[in-house]
């Protein structure tokens, strides 16, 4: 009796290690695709934060900006750079924080300067525009004004370039491949326009896809950052030496 209720027991425990063992598991055996992973889905969560969050509206215009500036620089570059600097042990400079290859990423910076230069020309002749910017109102009437709002703005595009162009970037290229990371990387960019002006928005479709292609031929984001934040003071620049009649 005791041997048959021994053998029923033995039999339940084997269904239940065979249910157990049959159930589909998900094994991480790369571990670019932890990488992979927490590139996209810090990726959703870090935008629905700042998009949502990052500009109190508690407070009043100019100061909301700055506050836009702070909350971006911590959420989009200090939370991932702590995470893959303490808790994945990489370097920064695996995805993109470093110099890179100056040369290369240098005539991007020339040639994608040059060609934005009579686009934001045109563009500036629409009063939507002159409406637009410079997003820092103050920066309208005095230079230290404009000097700080660029200083905010160097800082900002910081953050951006290194989520977009680097944290992405090249989190999702050596198993992706550099045309499909272009690509992921492009979209969020993109859509985080659709609150500005609609050419700003479809202009951001070729510009991420030309940033990120600059930042990876480049071996890194910095040079992408300074083209970023050099047309955006441009564009402010031109509105207030070159006003609509």
């Amino acid at each position: 009796m005791i041997d048959e209720t021994d053998r029923r027991l033995e039999r339940r425990l084997a269904r239940r290690r065979a249910r157990r063992n049959s159930r589909p598991r998900i094994v991480v055996r790369d571990p670019a695709m932890l990488r992979e992973a927490f590139a996209l889905l810090y990726g959703i969560i870090g935008l629905s934060l700042v998009f949502f969050h990052g500009a109190p509206r508690s407070l009043a215009a100019e100061p909301r900006l700055f506050a836009w500036f702070g909350i971006n620089f911590l959420v989009l570059f200090c939370v991932p750079a702590f995470v893959i600097v303490f808790v994945r042990r990489e370097p920064l400079s695996r995805y993109g924080l470093r110099w890179g290859d100056v040369a290369t990423w240098g005539r991007y910076f020339l040639v994608f300067f040059v060609a934005m230069v009579p686009l934001v020309l045109i563009v500036s002749r629409t009063p939507d525009f002159h409406q637009y910017y410079p997003r820092f109102a103050p920066a309208r009437d005095h230079v230290g004004y404009f000097l700080l709002s660029a200083a905010g703005w160097l800082v900002y595009f910081f953050a951006w370039e290194w989520f977009f162009r680097g944290f992405m970037l090249f989190s999702l290229a050596p198993r992706l491949g550099a045309g499909v990371a272009i690509l992921a990387q492009m979209i969020p960019f993109t859509m985080m326009h659709y609150t500005k002006l609609e050419a700003e928005a479809w202009a951001a479709i070729v510009c991420g896809i030309a940033l990120g292609l600059m930042a990876f031929r480049g071996k890194s984001f910095i040079g992408t950052w300074l083209l970023h934040w050099s047309v955006a003071t441009f564009m402010d620049l031109i509105v207030l030496v070159w006003p609509l009649r």
